[in-house]
């Protein structure tokens, strides 16, 4: 479970920021927003919506979190070693433009909360380090200053064989779980549950659905989550086939081309919607099948494909992280998904749900979804720096109407828009 994740000098955050999933004392919500992990008096928020107008760094902050995900658990590997660190450092200040970009996790892995963070430029890492709280006591696992790697005693001994073949592009936690250290792959293990995905890019959401499906149980899972949204339709079909020279040829498919896809072992699927056919009294007397991304809205199309990623998530209490969550969705459909988050019975261990969006109805006081230290503003200022600030932070008060709030300005984040009376879009 994501704890809490900061950013420095990388994109449009100039300054370190942080998005921080410990609970604050507010007392709304206590019994649904919440979940009381394995730790003591450690209190985690389960969801987090983030607002701000377009090109403020909503996105930006995603990209950091998955550009630390995914350098973590690939940095190690031989297909790196001679490559650039693709990291971009905030590029609008003489300041930053030729310092480190910060990356710092602290998360809850079994019974033990780590911090781990690294500083890195496009060719080397500069810092790396790695704390754990056992008891209420941190305690330094190791650091790392360019290729100079201290190991203490509280981490695993065999590491130490493992610094002078550490490159300087890769990360030492990386390398300590390529060779099976067991901190090191606990680490691991416990960044590859936060799972990012686009709300505008399905192919990668859809295919992981898909294959979901193939397992009846998560199938019976993905289908009850469909069903409770009253598209129409109550159950899907996956049909996996290849292509053959015959249906190639009928459509028309140049030859060469049709050689290529004939040799490619690579299968083709279909995923269909189920739907009653009624007759003159109204009466199902068959059922027919679409094809989920012919026949069905975009709405439809993006809500199932987001079905195995959430049901995935509440299965295993990973952390989600939504871009464009709700581009396509109705602010209904929005609303059920974050109630499953906050469901005791349907997330009983915990899983996270991060997003962004410009829907200011889901923080409507009345849908009782969100706590003010759950709604996060993003700024940017003229310079092009993004900060980053909750409702509780800004001290608004419970009684507040916060999406009319919103929407006329008072938290910022709002894009300025406005046209004078000189203002011409063509010549004259």
């Amino acid at each position: 479970m994501l704890v809490k994740f900061t950013v420095e000098n990388y994109l449009s955050f100039k300054n370190r920021t942080s998005i921080d999933f410990t609970a604050s004392s507010l007392t709304e919500l206590r019994n649904t927003n919440l979940h009381q992990t394995s730790l003591k008096n450690v209190t985690l928020l389960k969801s987090m919506i983030i607002y701000g107008a377009n090109s403020n760094g909503k996105s930006n902050l995603f990209k950091a979190l998955n550009f630390a995900r995914k350098f973590i658990i690939n940095s190690s590997k031989d297909s790196q070693s001679d490559e650039p660190i693709e990291v971009q450092p905030f590029c609008l200040s003489t300041e930053t433009i030729e310092n480190p970009s910060f990356f710092e996790l602290v998360f809850i892995h079994d019974t033990a909360k780590y911090r781990y963070g690294f500083e890195v430029d496009d060719t080397e890492i500069q810092k790396e380090w790695l704390y754990v709280t056992t008891k209420n006591k941190e305690q330094l696992l190791f650091e790392r200053a360019f290729q100079d790697i201290t190991i203490t005693k509280k981490y695993d001994a065999a590491s130490t064989n493992l610094t002078s073949i550490t490159r300087k592009n890769a990360l030492f936690i990386s390398v300590c779980a390529q060779f099976n250290i067991p901190t090191g792959m606990a680490i691991l293990k416990a960044l590859s549950n936060v799972q990012y995905i686009s709300g505008m890019q399905d192919r990668y959401t859809i295919n992981f659905t898909i294959d979901m499906m193939d397992d009846p149980t998560k199938k019976k899972y993905i289908d009850n989550f469909i069903a409770s949204a009253d598209l129409g339709f109550t159950e899907t079909k996956v049909e996996r086939f290849k292509l053959t020279e015959e249906i190639l040829e009928k459509g028309n498919v140049p030859k060469e081309i049709r050689k290529m896809i004939l040799e490619s072992d690579e299968e083709n699927v279909v995923v269909s919607t189920k739907h009653p056919i009624y007759d003159e009294n109204n009466e199902e007397v068959d059922n027919i099948y679409f094809n989920l991304f012919v026949n069905e809205s975009l709405g439809t199309g993006k809500y199932v494909a987001l079905s195995g990623p959430i049901i995935d998530t509440l299965m295993h209490g990973k952390t989600l992280i939504i871009d464009e969550f709700d581009a396509q969705l109705h602010p209904h459909l929005s609303k059920a998904i974050v109630e499953l988050f906050n469901s005791k019975e349907n997330n009983p261990h915990g899983a996270q749900l991060i997003f962004a969006s410009h829907n200011p109805a889901l923080i409507n006081p009345k849908r009782k979804l969100f706590r003010r230290d759950q709604i996060i503003i993003t700024e940017k200022d003229q310079f092009g720096v993004t900060t980053m600030e909750s409702l509780y932070d800004k001290k608004i008060r419970k009684d507040a109407s916060f999406e009319k709030d919103y929407l006329e300005g008072k938290y910022n984040g709002i894009p300025a828009v406005g046209i004078d009376e000189n203002f011409r879009l063509f010549d004259a």
